[in-house]
């Protein structure tokens, strides 16, 4: 991962869209046909309809490149065609019934692949958030799906004390076609966005709302692109919308703080057997910027710990104050490293345990604190802290050998801590 400061900047070129609707703004009004079943509340926040109208909902959606709004060229590859996806979105029908929220759309100049997107992009994005936080009910962000997880999961560190929700939403298919993903994918992302409880960053996606940084990309070519391994869905669509509110975290009362600035300086090691440590020395010796290494142990956190180059390099890179972080290659679970005795090695050389944490919310979580706190020694004990739901950090006490496949209480309405 690359810092960045100023990629994807506002301008004029920038397109901005509103679009007035006759929608009466009571969740419970229209539950029936929206088909929430877990909600009856009403909003407590009001603001002046652009049709007239008091106690209406908006929603801001953030356009910001990915396949939902691409087109097929000459050659038949799909890439982004500006204007083309908000005139679809004008176009809907769904967005004029009266049981929608209002809305409005900015659309990024230039629109990017998210392979192309890092830490400046996400910046851009929480800015965007700040600076209409206070004239809209939720927000919707359109971006491509390769590296939503890691965008997402930034979100949820630099927006402090969120207390609306923020959805990430994209498709495998682009609205140009046919046969599409991307149309009840965004219509579903506005209507939590304006409507849901759940005050945090999070990614809808096929059949399924996600807390944003337990998510992962699990398949390229699916529509059910997405998991959330280690932690049950927000909210499951079928013939009606179940949103688990056992899952809602407590609603901050301070305002909202948006961190500003990340220190991507991290680099992400993933362990093969017949790994040489030299790589590892020669990054910690020669490089001037590297802050945090994540390695990507087996099983529990598990690696060659017979090797002392390996663990002499890891050594060496905690006395030059770089944090090395340990997390699981399985998808499920997560490291714990004083389980076996070659885990407990590593964790005598200095490494950070990750706990069950995303391989993309424990980078972005280093950039976020990297970017916070000066002392590395203060990074790495912030690190196994949780400050957004990404992480439980309680161990549940069950039989070692069997696994509890109840939700554990700690990870229910946990603080939002910076």
């Amino acid at each position: 991962m690359n810092s960045s400061n100023a990629s994807c900047s506002t301008t004029d070129d920038d397109i901005s869209v509103r679009q007035p609707l006759n929608v009466e703004g009571a969740w419970d009004d229209h539950i029936n046909e929206t088909g929430f079943i877990s909600s009856g509340l009403r909003s407590n926040t009001s603001h002046e309809s652009f049709s007239g109208y008091d106690h209406r909902k908006k929603v801001l959606i953030l356009y910001t490149g990915g396949t939902m709004g691409m087109k097929p060229g000459v050659d038949g590859s799909l890439s982004p065609e500006k204007g083309y996806l908000t005139e679809r979105i004008k176009e809907m029908p769904e967005m004029n019934l009266h049981n929608m929220p209002e809305y409005e759309i900015i659309e990024y100049t230039p629109l990017l692949d998210s392979s192309c997107m890092g830490p400046g992009d996400w910046m851009k994005m929480a800015r965007d958030v700040e600076a209409r936080y206070d004239s809209f009910d939720g927000f919707v962000v359109i971006m491509g799906t390769d590296t939503m997880a890691y965008a997402s999961s930034a979100l949820s560190f630099m927006l402090e004390n969120l207390s609306k929700t923020v959805v990430f939403t994209g498709s495998q298919i682009p609205f140009c076609e046919v046969y599409n993903d991307a149309r009840r994918n965004l219509i579903v992302s506005i209507l939590f966005a304006a409507n849901s409880d759940f005050p945090e960053v999070c990614i809808c996606f096929n059949d399924k709302l996600f807390r944003a940084n337990r998510t992962v990309k699990v398949n390229s070519i699916s529509l059910d692109a997405y998991d959330s391994p280690n932690f049950p869905p927000l909210a499951t669509l079928g013939a009606r919308i179940h949103e688990n509110r056992e899952l809602v975290r407590t609603r901050p009362n301070l305002p909202l703080r948006v961190h500003k600035s990340l220190d991507a300086n991290v680099v992400v090691i993933k362990l093969v057997p017949g790994f040489q440590s030299e790589s590892i020395q020669a990054l910690v010796t020669y490089s001037k910027t590297i802050k945090g290494i994540v390695l990507e142990l087996y099983g529990t956190g598990n690696g060659p710990s017979t090797n002392e180059g390996l663990l002499s390099a890891i050594r060496a890179a905690r006395e030059k104050g770089v944090v090395v972080v340990a997390i699981s290659q399985c998808m499920r679970g997560g490291v714990s490293l004083d389980t076996y005795s070659m885990g407990r090695e590593f964790q005598n050389a200095g490494v950070v345990s990750g706990g069950d944490m995303t391989c993309e919310a424990c980078t972005t979580k280093l950039a976020y604190l990297f970017a916070c706190l000066d002392d590395h020694h203060e990074v790495a004990r912030r690190l196994s802290e949780d400050l957004r739901g990404e992480v439980t950090t309680k161990q549940i006490k069950t039989n070692k050998y069997f696994s509890n496949p109840s939700v554990p209480k700690e990870l229910l309405k946990s603080p939002q801590r910076r």
